[in-house]
């Protein structure tokens, strides 16, 4: 007894100083995906909730990453429709994402429940996450159905929701682990290790790590007028490692404490633009990032339910540059960012099919960095939201109302500068016929983007003037799923029209020759389409075939002035077509997928000037996987080539992406 005791007291203190990676729910209600029975978990399907929710809402687990080929999650966010993907290239590589044309900016970022934050940039480098701890990864395009949520994670146009492995499994006693190494081509290595225990009622501790080394010397081919050259990229070496600790203790059935312990540091060589013959760069650049994070969730009542959370994140950037153009040859750049987070929310649920809910989020960031001009801005953050759901009949509607306060102030600022703003959004679905998996939707959701502290205050280049940009979203499309028959079991069609609106656009302005200044000139509308299919031929009882798609339309357009050079051009960057599908054929031996993703050509400015268009491309690859269970584990083994036509393009204008390339990978799970 003694012994167990001690046990027990061991996993309660990681409980306290980790957190769980089951953060993105930590209470059961009527909005998760997740309900427990005595003895049994039964875990509803995410793409079933996004075939029925108000707003586009599109997912990726673990399982579907693997049956469709996914190598990396850049990969994954382009399988997604209305996704356009900034990549500069190679294992490792910087990767940000738009989502509908509205910028990198207008997305947030959802790690297991807690909203992460850039406040320098405003935009998260999803390159740092690998996919091996990663449960699943959702996009929602507005406002996601379920209430229950903090208010900053419904105050971005689009939300990236990251969710990592669900473990341990509170009712199997006994450890698990993975240990996984996988290598590729340009030097490509990645070691991955795992390790969770429980003990077997109430307490849960999970630990993960992984390093990633790649070189990135990827030969491509330079175009040079008539000539062309077979290049190197060079500069492009990184070194990557992440670790994280969690720990879950549920006192009772109605709660759950939840902690997680999160490092992450990285550094890489930065590869330059390619211009003619010129593929030289000495620019370095180390991030670091630690962040800790404790979250409560219990369900005072069957009516109410309560939830809270704080986190503390603290992120350096060290960018260095040598080059003759800067004073003493040498370019030494360094900022520190902070934020103290928390937020606390309470669900009603009065009667059957009404739930209600309210929210209220605080955050402080500040900035601090070595440059002459440094201001050391700060910025406090009070959102309030109130939710509102009603189901009845086949209907199902849910409104929002948040509420934002956000105060900036920097040295030798007078009072510093408040922005509040009202923003309402609302949602419908409807099921038109009973006994069909045919659903009717819309969605309006008005959203407030603060500038970043860049565009605020950057050397040369900012301005303390600036206005929040405000984005409007509206959204109609539809869903449909059936089992068609026994041989396709599984069926399923979305399409949605959309039209986006944004205001007092920040862009930049040339003052002189040298100087650019932010300044709210901007108006940008994008009207697209969205569309899905997916399915599941079951050839035989021990073949099945899988196919998946997406395809995008996107028409981005500037529209401040008649007069100005970009009226009506398509934006920087966003191509009028995309899309991307899979092909999967399961069966006893060895599965095979074979997937492409492409997109149509785009310019690099909103000005569309014909030489300087990228030409589109579309980029195919293969997968072989198959799972080996031996006697107390099982052996996973699986073999990726990417760019399996050595299709030579290019993302970001002068950055080439890489060429034909391999990777093994090997794993032991218990």
């Amino acid at each position: 007894m003694r012994k167990r005791h001690k046990i027990d007291i061991a996993l309660l203190l990681v409980a306290v100083s980790a957190s769980g990676s089951e953060a993105a729910t930590v209470v059961e209600t009527p909005d998760t995906a997740t309900t427990h029975l005595t003895g049994v978990t039964v875990e509803g399907t995410r793409d079933a909730d996004g075939m029925k929710s108000s707003a586009p809402v599109h997912t990726l687990d673990a399982g579907r990453m693997l049956s469709t080929g996914v190598t990396d999650i850049g990969d994954a966010m382009r399988r997604m429709p209305g996704v356009n993907l900034r990549d500069y290239g190679g294992t490792g590589g910087m990767k940000t994402v738009s989502v509908r044309g509205l910028g990198s900016q207008h997305i947030g970022v959802v790690y297991d429940g807690v909203s992460l934050g850039d406040i320098q940039g405003g935009q998260i480098d999803l390159s740092r996450y690998s996919l091996d701890n990663l449960s699943s990864i959702l996009l929602t395009v507005g406002d996601a159905d379920d209430i229950y949520m903090p208010a900053r994670a419904v105050s971005s146009a689009s939300s990236v929701v990251i969710s990592s492995l669900k473990s341990p499994d509170m009712h199997q006693p006994g450890p698990e682990y993975k240990v996984s190494l996988r290598a590729g081509s340009f030097g490509m290595w990645n070691p991955a290790a795992r390790f969770a225990a429980s003990n077997g009622r109430n307490l849960g501790m999970s630990a993960n790590a992984d390093f990633i080394h790649a070189r990135n010397d990827y030969p491509f081919t330079l175009f040079n007028g008539e000539g062309t050259s077979r290049e190197r990229r060079v500069n492009s070496q990184i070194n990557s490692g992440h670790a994280e600790l969690n720990g879950i203790w549920k006192p009772n059935a109605a709660s759950s404490l939840q902690a997680k312990f999160y490092w992450f540091d990285n550094s890489r060589h930065l590869p330059g633009p390619v211009i003619y013959y010129n593929n030289e760069s000495n620019e370095r650049l180390r991030e670091r990032n630690v962040f800790g994070q404790l979250s409560y969730g219990t369900r005072l009542s069957s009516k109410v339910s309560v939830k809270g959370l704080f986190k503390y994140n603290w992120a350096s950037t060290h960018y260095t540059d040598s080059d003759g153009r800067y004073p003493g040859g040498f370019l030494d750049q360094r900022y520190t960012q902070r934020e103290e987070y928390g937020s606390a929310s309470v669900l009603y649920l009065p009667f059957a099919g009404f739930s209600a809910s309210y929210a209220a989020d605080f955050w402080h960031n500040s900035l601090s960095s070595n440059l002459k001009s440094n201001r050391r801005p700060l910025r406090n953050s009070f959102l309030q939201c109130v939710a509102l759901k009603y189901s009845v009949w086949r209907l199902s509607v849910v409104a929002r109302g948040l509420w934002s306060i956000v105060h900036d102030r920097s040295e030798g600022a007078d009072g510093g500068k408040t922005s509040d703003r009202f923003s309402p959004s609302v949602g419908f679905t409807v099921r038109p016929l009973e006994g069909e998996q045919w659903r009717l939707r819309a969605s309006y959701k008005n959203v407030m983007r603060m500038p970043t502290f860049n565009e605020l205050y950057f050397d040369h280049y900012g301005t303390v003037n600036l206005n929040p940009e405000i984005a409007e979203q509206f959204n109609i499309g539809t869903t449909w799923s059936r089992r068609l028959a026994s041989w396709l079991p599984e069926f399923g069609l979305t399409a949605d029209l959309y039209l986006n609106n944004v205001k007092n656009k920040i862009v930049a302005m040339p003052y002189n020759m040298f100087v650019w200044t932010m300044t709210n000139l901007g108006r940008v509308r994008v009207l697209g389409i969205d569309a899905t299919l997916n399915a599941d031929f079951r050839l035989t009882s021990a073949h099945h075939l899988e196919v998946s798609g997406n395809y995008s339309y996107q028409r981005a357009a500037p529209r401040t002035d008649p007069a100005m050079h970009d009226w009506m051009k398509q934006l920087a960057y966003t191509p009028l077509n995309s899309g991307a599908w899979s092909l999967t054929w399961k069966n006893p031996w060895v599965n095979l997928v074979v997937h492409g993703s492409g997109c149509s050509a785009r310019y690099p400015s909103s000005l569309n000037v014909e030489g300087t268009r990228i030409p589109g491309y579309m980029e195919v690859g293969l997968t072989l996987y198959r799972d080996i269970r031996l006697r107390h584990c099982a052996l996973e083994l699986r073999a990726d080539m990417t760019n399996l036509l050595d299709k030579q393009y290019e993302i970001i204008a002068r950055y080439p992406m890489p060429g034909r390339a391999w990777a093994l990978s090997v794993a032991i799970r218990h």
